[in-house]
């Protein structure tokens, strides 16, 4: 080994690095992850866009979900931000796939991606599924001859449901699901933020393309991942020798986890479940803790009537409009369901004479609902 290499690997092994953990704090501040194994692949695979050309693969990225509002968008636009020479696509014919790749060198976002699923995209899924590996090119008829048109570059691909299976084995999955996001996101704000972090990666990367090299090139395996993701996560683990040496046996499980998630049965659009019940899961939440809200201020039972009067009250709530109409009793009884909470026959008043009995919510049985949601 010459001494120049010597220092690399010295360096590969000591140097300390917060690069990866910025762009992972950049990330969590404003979105939910699923999985807290996601961040530090998502940080890693940033740097890659940077230096891709420096393996023969890279993985693609698939960030998906069940359903709607789940922050898949919000997590490609926060990536497309830091990411290198990123381009987002809503809809791209093959033609401007090619020269984008071939003049560009880009990240390519690819939203709504889940029309790769069907059979009359069979042009651009050759392109993608060849793409992630470096040399393929594609050939095509230009002018009076023939030109090969390269496809290697990074690529991420936003859907609801699974990208096809050849697509899926050569991507890092990152799975959203609804929840409420850590800190409100001014987009010109994450953006300068990104783009900041863009310059600052870019020449992290050019300092130590050296190591990067050093790191690929030794040879080292991984054979806790098989087949394809022992290809595919590569880089990832090249990156993190240079730039988080500390941090392998985390990447290692994260790899493992997000490898192994993949064995799951593939789900289309159409057999997901439908953005209504997802929805109604939000709202059912919101009915649950609107409920024990109101009881902590109006005693120990409530009748379901007096229950819709008081939830339609609360000006910032959704229930003089929920499902058009507004908020009804076997509305309220069907979402609170959910959480085991069931109407129940209360007394109101004092006395025999003054008593009446009606249909009802105990609060003992709306706190311990509550309890177990928290």
């Amino acid at each position: 080994m010459s001494e120049q290499k010597t220092k690399r690997h010295t360096a590969i092994t000591e140097t300390p690095n917060t690069n990866v953990a910025t762009i992972e704090a950049y990330l969590r501040k404003y979105i939910a992850f699923a999985e807290p194994s996601y961040v530090l692949p998502l940080a890693l695979w940033t740097v890659g866009t940077f230096c891709f050309q420096e393996f023969d693969a890279f993985p693609y990225l698939v960030v998906t979900s069940s359903t709607k509002r789940s922050g898949k968008s919000m997590l490609a636009e926060q990536l497309a931000f830091c990411c290198s020479n990123s381009r987002q696509f809503a809809a791209m014919t093959a033609s401007t796939l090619f020269r984008s790749i071939s003049d560009e060198q880009p990240t390519i976002f690819f939203d709504e991606a889940e029309a790769l699923s069907s059979e009359s995209a069979s042009t651009m899924r050759a392109v993608l599924n060849v793409g992630y590996r470096k040399g393929q090119v594609i050939p095509r008829v230009s002018g009076k001859g023939i030109s090969e048109f390269p496809t290697y570059c990074p690529k991420v691909f936003v859907l609801i449901g699974d990208v096809y299976d050849t697509l899926r084995d050569r991507s890092i999955i990152i799975t959203m699901r609804r929840a409420e996001a850590p800190q409100r996101r001014l987009y010109t704000v994450a953006q300068e933020e990104g783009a900041m972090l863009r310059e600052t990666t870019s020449e992290y990367v050019k300092q130590r393309i050296g190591e990067i090299n050093d790191a690929y090139t030794e040879g080292f395996t991984l054979d806790f991942l098989t087949g394809r993701d022992e290809e595919i996560w590569m880089p990832l683990f090249c990156l993190a020798r240079v730039f988080c040496p500390g941090r392998m046996e985390e990447l290692s499980r994260c790899a493992v986890d997000i490898a192994t998630e993949k064995t799951a049965d593939s789900k289309r659009y159409t057999v997901l479940e439908s953005d209504d019940t997802a929805a109604d899961d939000e709202y059912a939440q919101r009915l649950l803790m609107d409920l024990y809200t109101t009881l902590l201020t109006g005693g120990k039972v409530i009748g379901s009537k007096e229950a819709i009067d008081a939830l339609r009250a609360i000006p910032t709530a959704p229930w003089r409009k929920f499902r058009g109409s507004g908020l009804k009793i076997h509305d309220m009884a069907n979402l609170l369901s959910r959480f085991g909470v069931r109407p129940v026959r209360i007394a109101k008043g004092s006395g025999r004479g003054n008593q009446k009995f009606l249909r009802g919510y105990k609060r003992e049985d709306v706190e311990s609902a509550v309890r177990k949601v928290k």
